[in-house]
């Protein structure tokens, strides 16, 4: 497949998931995309669980981090500190179970490698969703979300055209050899340009240049949520997470650099809210 039929394909393929977007949000208001947030999830943690517990032979252990991981996010969207009370418990159930489901074996690196597996897919689909989730709750919470969408898709548009046009130096080929500097530049002007229009009809009550640094960084860390991504399959040894998407691959292909851009829009979302009032 050509770079530029691969292009088309992943547009063609957002375009549907955006237009079942904007259809659940028609029917059913900001309820809509919550609960194309709660499916997104139920399926990210799915690929997640695939991805971090490949080779895990005990099905208890993928099923009670599959559902140990819905509960924090669950728990997470009453509160954060719910959130942080369910993940503790969530994690602590998963050394457990481990400890006593591997403990005779007595391979210690593998007990290690997946108590380090479960605290970290907790947090991944766990805790950084119910971010995403809670913007719809903010003053403004649909604009915000469009905002956080646009900023991220706009960026990674960007750094694949700017990559394919002029790429030359790989940020870290280890991870993903395909990332260049350009790319990532190109990347960062995407999400400034995105922050540029949603503030001129959004959000025009706001600081254009505080707006514009909020952009350049939700930019610049949902890139790293797509190279932390990447490290994942490579771990893996997969291509994609999942096939759900055409030209995509999986859930958590697409939404890998919404999941870390969501704290740091959020945390803007607060002090620009502190700095106005």
């Amino acid at each position: 497949m050509t770079t530029w039929k691969s292009f088309l394909t992943r547009a063609v393929s957002a375009a549907v998931a955006l237009a079942l977007i904007i259809a659940l949000y028609i029917a059913l208001n900001i309820q809509g995309l919550k609960i194309a947030i709660a499916f997104v999830v139920a399926v990210g943690t799915w690929e997640l669980t695939s991805l971090l517990f490949k080779t895990e032979k005990s099905l208890f252990i993928k099923v009670l981090f599959y559902l140990l991981t819905l509960l924090t996010f669950g728990a997470t969207l009453t509160s954060l500190s719910t959130g942080g009370l369910v993940f503790s418990i969530s994690l602590i159930a998963m050394i457990i179970a481990v400890l006593l489901s591997a403990h005779k074996d007595g391979n210690l690196q593998y007990m290690t490698d997946a108590h380090s597996k479960a605290a970290l897919g907790l947090f991944y689909m766990g805790l950084l969703p119910a971010f995403a989730f809670r913007i719809l709750d903010q003053v403004q919470g649909l604009s915000w979300f469009v905002y956080l969408l646009a900023v991220v898709f706009a960026g990674d548009t960007m750094a694949y055209i700017f990559g394919v046009l002029i790429g030359k130096h790989k940020v870290m080929p280890s991870v993903s050899p395909k990332k260049t500097w350009q790319g990532s530049i190109g990347g960062i002007v995407g999400s400034m340009l995105a922050g540029f229009v949603c503030w001129h009809f959004l959000f025009s009550e706001q600081s254009l240049s505080l707006f514009l640094i909020l952009s350049a960084l939700s930019g610049f860390v949902g890139q790293f949520g797509d190279f932390f991504e990447s490290l994942l399959k490579r771990v893996a040894d997969v291509k994609d997470s999942g096939k759900i998407m055409p030209g995509h691959g999986g859930v958590l292909d697409r939404i890998d650099g919404v999941l870390f851009a969501s704290p740091v829009v959020l945390s803007g979302i607060l002090i620009l809210s502190h700095l106005l009032s």
